[in-house]
């Protein structure tokens, strides 16, 4: 039943992402009557949520094991006639394992995705539904981000309702929300930044492109480069979704900064809220006292 329920809500909000992508993206056109556009968007929704849950599988579930046989042996106590290599080998396999977790992301996101939309707009045109994705392979892979981006703002809204995933789920979205208010703000204050019509949509697909980037977290000894780091990241991910998707014009680099900077400066609280929800799951253990065994020392009576 859980399974059942989680493929009906990607495919709902995959549906709603596929008419935002419709809406938002020039290059895919879904026309005909009322009734045909809404078969158009549902198999062009169900052949993407097909492919991105089906595609991956093998290789999500082949990467799970090996994370899980990874955790058990670091779970073990040590060796202690092991070399320094071999008692390190599980954190390097651990490290390995969240890298390919994060390339594997990247692919279904560019590639999977965008293949699967493809998919149905060919399955569409053979049945004859007025649909059509132009553009080439920039336009491809921007609308399947456009899907991806919209389907997971709408999979966080449905978790709100969820007692156990509404913290996280409302700190996601209010991330999301304050991104989309700063965006709004540089568009209205800088010269040189400009969204296509309807503004309002555009930026909401922007500000969602720019939530799928990876969370970094960075802790630097000197003041301020932490935060200079994290910004330029931040303007090299808004500068690929300019380049990529044609959707904002930002004419020059001190209008990307001054962007990236607006929406870092507004994106601030939802930071904090994350960082003090870290550090509540995960409290500092109290340093050990070297002069105090583990186990205390029964206390003998004195009489």
């Amino acid at each position: 039943m859980k399974t059942t329920g989680r493929v009906v809500r990607e495919l709902v909000c995959a549906a709603v992402g596929v008419w935002v992508a419709s809406e938002a993206v020039p290059s895919l056109r879904i026309d005909g009557t009322v009734g045909e556009r809404a078969g158009s968007v549902a198999l062009l929704a169900v052949l993407f949520t097909a492919v991105v849950m089906l595609v991956p599988m093998p290789v999500r579930w082949m990467l799970g094991r090996a994370v899980a046989r990874n955790q058990r042996r670091m779970a073990e106590e040590p060796d202690g006639d092991a070399s320094e290599w071999e008692f390190f080998a599980p954190i390097r396999r651990h490290l390995v394992y969240a890298g390919l977790s994060m390339v594997l992301s990247v692919v279904v996101l560019t590639v999977v995705g965008p293949l699967g939309l493809w998919a149905g707009v060919e399955f569409g045109a053979v049945l004859g539904l007025d649909v059509e994705l132009a553009g080439g392979l920039k336009a491809l892979v921007t609308a399947g981000l456009v899907v991806a981006a919209v389907q997971m703002m709408l999979l966080l809204v449905l978790a709100v309702p969820v007692k156990r995933h509404r913290p996280g789920a409302l700190r996601s979205l209010s991330g999301f929300l304050l991104c989309w208010a700063g965006l709004a703000l540089a568009a209205a204050w800088l010269g040189g930044v400009e969204a296509t019509d309807p503004q309002w949509l555009t930026l909401a697909v922007v500000a969602a492109l720019f939530d799928l980037r990876f969370s970094l977290t960075l802790t630097l000894p000197v003041p301020g480069v932490a935060s200079l780091v994290l910004v330029s990241f931040n303007a090299l991910v808004l500068w690929l979704i300019v380049w990529l998707t044609g959707l904002l014009h930002i004419d020059g680099f001190w209008p990307l900064i001054g962007t990236t900077a607006l929406m870092w400066v507004a994106e601030w609280p939802s930071r904090l809220a994350k960082a003090a929800a870290e550090a509540r799951a995960n409290p500092p253990q109290p340093p050990h006292d070297p002069f105090w065994p583990d186990h205390h020392i029964p206390q003998t009576p004195l009489y």
